[in-house]
């Protein structure tokens, strides 16, 4: 791997671990260092066919700040309109744009500007620019060299997208534990407060003024009853989750809190359906090797990702600790060779004979900078 694939990589690798404001400003910080640029500026599309400058680096002033760029104007709505980089020597001269967007640029003291898309799979997800602040040219080594920072961004969107969505159905999740424990302690209570209320009336029926009064107590209860149920069809419309990423970013959470060891789960590309063995064998994989990590590592952080590849699901853990044993490389399942795994791993075997019954793998390789690094595979179904 040469040297641009090697900062493209590790760039990748650590845009895919912020959040989406940190992987925006990271990437204009970058773009404007790489390109030797005066102004740097990125824009994530927010509404369809419009994107907003958010992130800059090198700007004067307030002028191109969350400025609103539709597709097709000027040359970052170009970029949106085309999916493909474009470049000007003089952006108030320019005839191959159009000239919405020239009284912030010239109050910037811009001349030459070169914007690239920031795609994934063909989507445009937004625009990323260098701009100089003289009449010159942006050679294609350059365009390369942004882009591939563009390409990084997109990744780091995309991971933020599903992390958010994530979020979203662990949320959802917990509305509903919360509602099914109302359901079963406060619902419960004010069943048998009515019911006692009740049977108080009937006693006092001989007494009009208490048995009255007892009555609009007991029709205050129903009230306050219904209006919990209310509440609780509320908490619990959302659809159970049951999904591979949930569970894993809830172990992850778990072993956290345990262990005071940094874990952070990723789902990296949209996943496959699994049935309940593939996703349990999984969800056991990331499991076992968070214990190991627990027990023998002395990590300072875990990195869990999932990821769709080679007609499967592929959980891959990592940490930065001194590794579990002296183990080298091992490998098992239905692509190594068997008992190649390190001796005396309960866990680890029992894990590997589910794995080999699915038609998966499992790896575990030594990282050369520090810990250890696991890969459970399953084939799809």
């Amino acid at each position: 791997m040469d040297r641009s694939s090697r900062e493209h990589t590790q760039h990748t690798d650590l845009v895919g671990l912020l959040d989406r404001r940190a992987a925006l400003r990271e990437a204009a910080r970058r773009a404007r260092a790489l390109a030797g640029a005066d102004v740097s500026l990125i824009g994530e599309i927010e509404d369809e066919g419009v994107a907003v400058l958010r992130s800059w680096a090198g700007t004067r002033n307030r002028g191109l700040h969350d400025l609103v760029i539709p597709s097709g104007l000027g040359l970052g709505g170009k970029v949106l309109a085309t999916g493909r980089p474009c470049r000007v020597r003089n952006y108030a001269r320019s005839r191959s744009i159009t000239h919405h967007f020239d009284e912030p640029i010239g109050a910037e003291g811009i001349r030459a500007m070169l914007g690239v898309p920031v795609q994934r799979a063909d989507r445009v997800l937004g625009v990323l620019y260098v701009a100089r602040r003289e009449h010159t040219s942006f050679g294609s080594g350059t365009v390369t060299a942004l882009s591939e920072i563009a390409d990084a961004t997109a990744v780091a969107l995309t991971v933020a997208d599903r992390a958010d969505r994530q979020r979203e159905a662990e949320a959802a999740a917990e509305r509903r534990r919360i509602a099914v424990a109302l359901h079963d302690s406060v619902g419960a209570m004010l069943f048998t407060i009515g019911a006692q209320v009740r049977d108080l009336r009937t006693g006092y029926a001989d007494d009009p003024a208490l048995a009255d009064r007892l009555g609009t107590v007991e029709r205050r209860i129903a009230e306050a009853a219904e209006a919990l149920r209310r509440s609780l069809a509320g908490l619990h419309d959302a659809p159970p989750d049951r999904s591979l990423s949930s569970a894993v970013a809830a172990d992850c959470r778990a072993f956290e809190e345990r262990t005071g060891v940094t874990s952070r789960a990723l789902t990296l590309t949209d996943l496959p359906e699994l049935d309940a063995p593939r996703r349990q064998i999984l969800v056991a994989a990331v499991r076992e090797a968070l214990l190991n990590v627990e027990k023998h590592a002395r990590a300072s952080s875990v990195v869990v990702s999932l990821a769709a590849t080679d007609g499967g699901v592929l959980a891959v853990i990592t940490d930065d600790g001194v590794g579990w044993a002296d183990h080298g490389e091992a490998t098992s399942g239905a692509s190594g060779a068997a008992g190649a795994l390190p001796a005396g791993g309960i866990g680890l075997a029992a894990l590997n004979d589910g794995l080999q019954r699915l038609g998966g793998t499992l790896r575990l390789i030594g990282n050369e900078d520090a810990g250890l690094t696991v890969r459970a595979w399953v084939p799809c179904p």
